[in-house]
């Protein structure tokens, strides 16, 4: 084995560790422990089908089953890139003893807040795909076009949490500035209304937020059971790629500087 693959070897299993780790302590001293991790969705899933389908009677578009499907196949995978965003902006802060050690992957933080998220998305959408299966609306083929969303997802969760994180270690208002912007995403983005309700003047706008693609791919896996456009899924390959480079490159860049600012 050579020195390379050792180290991509230490490095990914380090990676593990600190997921696992993440989960555990997320749930550790609670009563359900790790059950919490399918309580919430759970709960989530009531919530918000409640109140946008019952009190506000949002409509919902044609080839949907039902409210429910609509909503969860876009609030899921939104949530874990809020989590994603909102933990990797304080994660450096964080961790700040981790930083501190020279020898010590700091992008692995980055990522590890960023799958820990994904992985609790994955027990989410897993009880989603029950529900469907109860109702006789899953098809599992058209599952496999959850695999390029998830890689997209946490490439453009990434990108931005690297960002956000850098952000954070030269002013430490960024992290009231992420959950501020990450507001304004949610409802930038078609999760609790469907596109048809977006007046013309602001459709550009709904359209160029790369979430907008995100969730349309999830709910073409999940609820709708066809291919997705295209030019949409191109856009967000592009979108991702760039911001993950873009946030991996700025954080390399000032990665010297972690440990004297945290």
């Amino acid at each position: 084995m050579t020195r390379n693959s050792r180290g991509i070897s230490s490095k990914a299993f380090l990676l593990k560790e600190m997921v696992v780790r993440d989960l555990r302590a997320r749930y550790a001293g609670s009563g359900l422990g790790f059950l919490w991790a399918f309580v919430q969705p759970v709960l989530w899933m009531v919530l918000y089908t409640a109140v946008f389908s019952l009190v506000l009677r949002v409509p919902v578009e044609a080839g949907y089953a039902s409210f429910a499907e609509f909503l969860l196949a876009g609030l899921l995978p939104w949530m874990a890139v809020q989590e994603g965003i909102a933990r990797s902006a304080s994660v450096l802060v964080d961790n700040a003893a981790m930083v501190k050690k020279t020898v010590f992957p700091v992008e692995t933080l980055v990522l590890s807040v960023v799958l820990a998220a994904v992985v609790n998305e994955c027990i989410a959408l897993a009880i989603f795909g029950v529900y469907l299966a109860v109702v006789g609306h899953l098809q599992l083929p058209w599952l496999l076009l959850a695999l390029p969303a998830l890689l997209l997802q946490i490439l453009l969760t990434f990108g931005v949490g690297c960002i956000a994180a850098t952000l954070t270690a030269f002013m430490r208002d960024t992290t009231h500035a992420v959950g501020i912007v990450l507001t304004v995403g949610f409802y930038a983005t078609p999760i609790v209304y469907p596109v048809s309700l977006v007046p013309p003047r602001l459709l550009p706008l709904i359209e160029a937020n790369p979430l907008t693609p995100l969730v349309g791919l999830y709910r073409h896996a999940f609820t709708l059971h066809s291919a997705p456009p295209a030019v949409s899924i191109l856009y967000l390959t592009l979108f991702s790629l760039a911001v993950a480079a873009a946030g991996a490159a700025l954080f390399a860049r000032a990665r010297p500087h972690f440990a004297d600012l945290i």
